[in-house]
């Protein structure tokens, strides 16, 4: 291109420099535009496919990425390949985890904060909170829903197919015996109608989920969570998996350890379907369990009662129920090949409400919405290292009228307001074990904690659970119901 150089000698060289100017700015101008667009297309075009795997009282110590016995390849290829999520907090029972993940919302907002919907109940999820389903399927995913919902199903208005799931498949209350038969009648789903199967749940609820992915169509992005009724139903685990554990002595533990295996390989099928479609490094796994794993209790809850130890919480004090981390602090991973580098460990704690916000704003839904939400991204925290923007770093683990538990920074309380009442406070950091009672020695921290604690309880709606004609038995205000060993 040949110079132009400007010597001031003549106006009709000025207005040629000044039109050759203008017309390269318009060029350049159109040219950012048009880049512009294309990575807003981009970004557009790179929403993620997400699959959400829920276990069902899985122990924190059975998996084979935190040293567990039962074999868990897949979970652990997973975990390798994306971020263990060591300081992820659900809440104590199934029905909890599920409202928290699903709204982003604290359960006791909603009145879901005592124990689980259960098989008489007549309540669940309340039909004014919003979904990540519903707000993602409006942003143009496909949305299904295999597994036990456990939300509602006294009214169609709590089933999945009308709270943004396009698809469902499996159980509404969870009355359904891990080993179907088609010649008893079961709560079992498909869409809205009730059906008859032959199986194992498990595996049934894997090969729908595979067939969803086979299935799926180009050009919109797949929501796809799967809620598997194992290990909590251990009993209905094949027979060659629990002869493949044949080292362990107890039946029930035996059979937990099969049933933890048939979890993973039903994990590794889902993943194989996805790698088939070409789909995986764009796809973000989330895994985790509702709860800690299930502990034998002194008296019947109504919701899994088991009467041996089956699950490993490691070093985690109790287990399902319990506001305790072994009741609250679960296995979890996730695992995204394009935006989560391998070999993540992340020790920030994060609760199952930010998987609400996180999921919204990767799959570039709206945020906005009438009711507040309780959670924060998380993806900063997981692919990036960053510090969480939890507003001081504060967890509501869970409150009701007789007892709650706050996590705030590396700080914990629980306070028992059943008589006799009793405040404990742990340094989860350098005492995960809870083991060491700080209360007595840090007042100030105790009250400024407690207060926090309190503005939620003035916050907190009537526990639905309480008020609900369908349950005879109310042990929740037993605080003398804990661990029989």
């Amino acid at each position: 291109m040949k110079q132009v150089w400007y010597s001031g000698k003549s106006h009709v060289d000025h207005a040629l420099l000044a039109l050759a100017l203008l017309t390269a700015a318009i060029f350049i101008a159109a040219q950012q535009a048009e880049a512009n667009s294309g990575a807003d297309n981009q970004v557009e075009g790179q929403r993620p496919n997400i699959v959400y795997i829920l276990a069902d009282d899985l122990g924190w110590g059975d998996v084979g990425f935190h040293r567990g016995v039962p074999r868990t390849p897949n979970l652990d290829r997973l975990a390798a390949g994306g971020a263990m999520l060591n300081a992820f907090y659900a809440q104590p029972f199934s029905s909890q985890t599920r409202a928290a993940m699903l709204t982003g919302r604290y359960p006791m907002r909603y009145g879901l904060q005592t124990l689980s919907v259960g098989p008489a109940s007549d309540y669940g999820l309340p039909a004014e909170e919003r979904t990540f389903a519903l707000a993602l399927k409006e942003s143009g995913y496909r949305t299904s829903f295999v597994g036990s919902w456990l939300l509602g199903h006294s009214d169609r208005a709590f089933w999945p197919t009308q709270r943004g799931f396009d698809h469902f498949y499996g159980t509404l209350s969870g009355l359904a015996e891990p080993a179907l038969r088609k010649d008893v009648k079961s709560d079992w789903y498909r869409g809205e109608r009730a059906i008859l199967e032959n199986g194992y749940a498990t595996e049934l609820l894997a090969a729908e989920a595979v067939s969803i992915i086979e299935k799926h169509a180009a050009g919109a992005p797949l929501l796809l969570v799967a809620a598997f009724d194992t290990p909590a139903k251990y009993w209905g685990a094949p027979q060659a998996l629990i002869e493949s554990y044949k080292d362990i002595s107890d039946d029930a533990r035996r059979s937990y350890a099969a049933a933890v295996s048939a979890l993973d390989a039903a994990v590794g099928r889902i993943v194989s379907a996805l790698e088939k479609r070409d789909m995986l490094n764009d796809t973000l796994i989330v895994f985790h369990s509702d709860n800690g794993g299930a502990i034998p209790m002194r008296f019947a809850t109504g919701d899994g009662d088991i009467r041996s130890p089956v699950s490993d919480n490691g070093v985690f004090r109790q287990g399902k129920g319990s506001l305790y981390e072994g009741g609250v602090r679960v296995a979890a991973l996730a695992h995204w090949p394009a935006r989560i580098k391998p070999k993540t460990v992340v020790t920030q704690p994060i609760h199952v409400t930010d998987m609400y916000v996180t999921l919204l704003t990767v799959g570039g839904a709206s945020l906005e919405q009438r009711k507040k939400t309780d959670g924060v991204d998380a993806i900063p925290v997981i692919a990036d290292g960053e510090l969480t923007t939890r507003k001081g770093r504060e967890i509501l683990l869970n409150i009701e009228p007789f007892h709650g538990a706050i996590r705030i920074g590396e700080w914990k309380l629980i306070i028992h307001t059943a008589l006799p009442t009793k405040v404990e406070l742990f340094q989860i950091a350098n005492d995960p074990e809870e083991a060491e009672n700080q209360a007595a020695t840090y007042p100030d921290r105790v009250a400024a904690m407690m207060q926090r604690l309190n503005e939620y309880a003035y916050e907190m709606a009537p526990a639905k659970y309480l008020g609900d004609p369908g349950v005879d038995n109310r042990p929740v205000y037993w605080r003398e119901n804990i661990p029989t060993r």
